[in-house]
């Protein structure tokens, strides 16, 4: 009688078990089903009027055309967005919320500085766009080329590079390329990529990493003089006709990337949402107009590839960072 009971009791307890499993997964479903079911927010963990909070507020204007509810933007600045990324951390999957984030992001700050949160973390949805860095000198300095920074660089002078921040890629390409070059210098944080540019512009500092596409008019206008591309081939447009690091024979360059990134955990369903409204919004001919306009390439990839290349960059960072060590 006793045997009976408990089988009687084994079997109503493995009942409830499978009820409450599918009542989850029917909740999860349900949960992805009416997602997003509140605004959408895309934090930029950059300074404002850069590339990145530029193509952010423009392709808020299609969010509600793609998502059903309001795409919106936001800014939280720090430490080349260290402190974003962090402040992320408090998200919790299927979240509305979304993040900016490259390769400076996850392969380069956890090396130059104590961060709280890990790649891991974040589940990359889709890549925006990618662009190539460039040295840049105030006019004043009187390099105009690859040749005369090595000139300058034999003086033994110590010299004032603006990046974004310290814990980014442009921080970390330009300190690996003068530690090879056995040149003096020292690393200016600005929050930006823009205002590290506004820097060398106003003579503040001697040089400034930024992207080849925020400083097109300043070098058109001669406000500052172009030095070296942060690539493996010649950058050639119609405004630059410029040497890459490769080509005087340094590896120390990295393209940069601006993906959109969601907390890790986040159910498939509603990172596929999210891929295909955020690839509507950049296919958006009015939207690859504005990007046009402020220089923009846009590279749309999926979150995959987006993976694979951080990782890459990984690796690349750590031998960068030996060099600077």
């Amino acid at each position: 009688m006793k045997s009976w009971k408990k089988m009687l009791a084994t079997v109503v307890a493995g009942v409830l078990s499978l009820s409450l499993l599918s009542g989850c997964k029917e909740d999860k479903k349900a949960e992805s089903a009416s997602w997003p079911s509140q605004p959408v927010t895309i934090i930029t963990p950059w300074a404002v009027g850069g590339l990145a909070d530029q193509i952010a507020r423009a392709m808020t204007e299609y969010g509600k055309e793609q998502y059903g509810q309001p795409l919106l933007a936001d800014n939280i600045l720090g430490s080349g967005g260290a402190v974003a990324l962090t402040e992320y951390l408090k998200e919790k999957p299927n979240t509305h919320k979304l993040i900016l984030g490259g390769e400076g992001s996850f392969a380069i700050a956890p090396l130059s500085m104590k961060v709280a949160y890990k790649f891991e973390d974040y589940v990359p949805i889709i890549n925006i766009y990618s662009s190539t860095f460039v040295l840049l000198a105030n006019p004043k300095v009187g390099v105009a080329s690859f040749d005369d920074l090595q000139k300058l660089i034999a003086t033994d002078k110590t010299v004032k590079i603006a990046t974004n921040g310290t814990a980014s890629s442009e921080a970390m390409q330009v300190a690996a390329l003068f530690t090879e070059m056995e040149g003096k210098f020292k690393i200016i944080p600005y929050e930006g990529a823009n205002e590290a540019l506004t820097a060398v512009v106003s003579g503040e500092v001697d040089f400034a990493v930024t992207h080849a596409s925020l400083a097109r008019e300043f070098v058109k206008a001669g406000n500052v003089n172009p030095v070296v591309a942060f690539n493996e081939k010649r950058l050639v447009d119609d405004v630059y006709n410029l040497d890459s690091v490769v080509e005087h024979g340094y590896d120390t360059w990295m393209t940069n990337i601006c993906a959109v990134f969601i907390r890790a955990g986040t159910d498939q369903a509603i990172i596929d949402k999210n891929y295909t409204a955020l690839k509507a919004i950049l296919e958006n001919p009015k939207l690859q107009a504005t990007a046009k306009n402020i220089g923009l390439t846009l590279d749309i990839k999926d979150g995959a590839a987006v993976k694979a290349y951080i990782d890459s960059t990984i690796a690349k960072a750590e031998k960068y960072s030996k060099l600077v060590k």
